[in-house]
């Protein structure tokens, strides 16, 4: 009696050599057709030529002594040189965060403070001075800037303990540095004050940018929750305030701060120009969040909402637990996405007299003979400096969202 052979699987073969690795990548890329292969052939060799010229200019006749001899100016802008040991100390401090950060989330986290560890190893090594001009950096400098290491250290130790290692924990811990390092800045009791009209630099972008996205969330939620609600007069105001913040440039916002808003206060009223820049631009950048949330409100189903109440919840709840969770989520790239606007757009307060990181390079450009050509090398330093801030919020954005699962069903 015959019998029937066994049937056995063929062996899997390898995927072609053309569809896997950069060529493969290559070919589903860049010439997936005659038309994309026809937009590689002509651009790249613009693009290789536009970076090669670029890099040849920065590492040839660019001249960055005006980069190297001002780096105080820069950092901390007309702050006393003798009190540069506040703004240190808040380095310290933040460098806390970064740590517990680290420890908490892990991943990209880590990476971000790995990262922030060995630019913190570079500059406290480096030739110059930070805070003298065009001499060796003095030993206690290189202390407060090599201590971030310990207080890095520090945070990634609590943010390993399970007693502390809470979100809670972090965002309290932020607020508290927040307040201390103004404090700090400014003078607590027993310390000579430092009016806020002399900071600037990149000390003064960061205190308005962190200043800004801290309130204009919280303020941009309740301002979305109430153009939704059913009080007219809490209904109306919202919609008054969203539509005229939103209607007028900042620019002109700021000029109003600053020559308007005192003429209505009392002539010693304590509110400096960098106060009142940071409330105009936590409230204008609060317009634009609002209306994000409110979009991502209005792409719920409304059903959950009916879902919600049919279960017996009250309507705070069903704001506060069940839509208003998932409308942040969705709408997270659009809220990072004003966030990094209003980052950049602190860079308009030079309009109003004050020395940012921008306005402070463009007049020792002005003020210095020997800088007048020094113009491209400036304005190349400050977008690399802007760009490397923006760009670790949105790879963090990208992050979150990978993690939430934005987008995906």
């Amino acid at each position: 009696m015959a019998t029937a052979d066994t049937w056995q699987p063929a062996p899997s073969m390898p995927p072609p050599r053309t569809e896997t690795g950069w060529i493969g990548w290559a070919r589903a890329n860049l010439f997936g057709n005659w038309l994309s292969g026809l937009v590689t052939v002509v651009t790249v060799p613009l693009i290789l030529w536009a970076v090669w010229r670029m890099v040849s200019w920065v590492i040839g006749p660019a001249d960055w002594t005006l980069i190297a001899s001002r780096p105080q100016q820069f950092l901390i802008g007309l702050y006393p040189t003798e009190y540069a040991w506040r703004p240190l100390t808040g380095w310290l401090l933040v460098s806390i965060l970064f740590g517990m950060a680290a420890a908490m989330w892990g991943g990209a986290a880590r990476r971000i403070a790995l990262g922030y560890g060995i630019i913190t190893v570079l500059l406290g090594v480096l030739p110059y001075g930070l805070f003298h001009e065009g001499v060796v950096m003095p030993w206690w400098v290189r202390a407060f800037i090599l201590g971030n290491l310990l207080t890095l250290a520090l945070g990634y130790g609590l943010g390993s303990n399970p007693k502390t290692a809470k979100p809670r924990t972090f965002v309290l811990g932020g607020v508290g540095i927040y307040v201390l390092l103004l404090l700090i800045l400014i003078g607590i009791p027993g310390m000579e004050e430092v009016a806020p009209r002399k900071w600037g630099g990149l000390m003064l972008n960061l205190i308005l940018a962190v200043s800004g996205i801290f309130f204009a969330f919280p303020i941009g939620v309740l301002l979305a929750l109430g153009r939704r609600s059913n009080l007219p007069v809490v209904k109306v105001l919202c919609v008054v305030f969203i539509e005229v913040f939103r209607g007028v440039p900042l620019i002109t916002l700021l000029f109003m701060s600053q020559v308007l808003v005192p003429l209505a206060l009392p002539a010693n009223f304590p509110v400096d120009s960098v106060t009142r820049a940071a409330i105009v631009i936590t409230l204008f950048s609060a317009a634009y969040t609002a209306e994000n949330i409110r979009g991502g409100l209005q792409g719920l189903h409304p059903g959950q909402a009916e879902a919600a109440r049919a279960l017996g919840l009250p309507g705070w709840q069903v704001t506060m637990l069940i839509q208003l969770p998932q409308a942040i989520r969705n709408v997270i790239p659009a809220i990072v996405g004003q966030f990094i606007a209003l980052f950049k757009d602190t860079s308009l307060v030079y309009i109003v007299g004050m020395l940012d990181i921008l306005e402070m390079g463009r007049s020792i450009v002005q003020g210095n003979v020997q800088f007048a050509d020094n113009a491209r090398e400036l304005f190349i330093f400050v977008a690399a400096v802007f760009w490397v801030f923006t760009y670790t919020m949105s790879f963090v954005s990208r992050r979150v969202e990978r993690h939430l699962g934005v987008g995906q069903r």
